[in-house]
């Protein structure tokens, strides 16, 4: 992983593959990886970012993370329509690929994992006004739903599409959601109950969670840890 511990955000990317190789992982239980895309070019204005492309370093260490994932397992991607997430996912599965001598882990866009309606304009002006701080008030509810959605519907979203793929997710596989930071840290508030805002999202970056019957098993930088299903999760 020579890629990823030179670079200054490669901690989250590491300690999920740690965790992914150093803790028992419940067995026949659906897993999934939620996962920020790897490195993206920083484009000069704000409505350009939807079109970001991966840097060169981005495509190597999304590279060097599929290769590093754990080979006793399968994997399925689904990704959010936004090429840098379409590109992070070719990239870990090209990876997996390098080592399993199989390019067959099948690759699926994803609308929730991107969606967030809104009128852009006023996203825009949100975002620039509240800066760092933007993930919070939007949280508490400080922007008008008519302005841009609550963050507990695209939570909700992410929830009911998930919940439908891994019914039909096969033993011993774990699903992979390339997506963006903000529906990271939105799935892991509103599903664990765990705001990461004050130490951001890094590229990479994400958390691992077990469904079980009852509750939910996470594993993250908040450490590893069951939490009960919230009451609007309908199973």
């Amino acid at each position: 992983m020579n890629t990823l511990k030179s670079v200054s955000w490669g901690k989250g990317a590491i300690q999920l593959l740690n965790t992914l190789k150093n803790y028992e992982l419940l067995e026949d239980i659906p897993t999934i990886i939620m996962l920020r895309h790897s490195e993206r070019e920083e484009p000069e204005k704000l409505e350009e970012v939807f079109d970001a492309p991966l840097t060169e370093r981005g495509r190597k260490t999304a590279f060097e993370f599929g290769k590093n994932l754990p080979k006793k397992f399968g994997y399925r991607f689904f990704h959010s329509p936004v090429e840098r997430c379409k590109n992070t996912a070719l990239e870990i599965r090209k990876g997996i690929s390098e080592s399993k001598q199989s390019n067959s882990s099948p690759i699926e866009s994803l609308e929730s994992l991107y969606m967030v309606n809104c009128d852009f304009e006023i996203f825009k002006k949100r975002l620039e006004q509240t800066q760092l701080k933007f993930m919070d008030y939007w949280i508490g509810q400080f922007f008008s739903p008519d302005e841009i959605e609550p963050p507990l519907v695209v939570a909700k979203r992410m929830a009911n599409d998930i919940k439908k793929i891994i019914k039909t997710q096969q033993k011993n596989t774990i699903d992979v959601f390339v997506s963006h930071d903000f529906h990271v840290i939105l799935s892991q508030f509103y599903w664990s109950g765990n705001l990461t805002t004050n130490e951001w999202i890094q590229y990479l970056d994400g958390y691992i969670t077990q469904f079980l019957d009852d509750k939910m098993k996470f594993y993250s930088k908040m450490g590893n840890f069951e939490v009960d299903y919230p009451y609007w999760w309908i199973k």
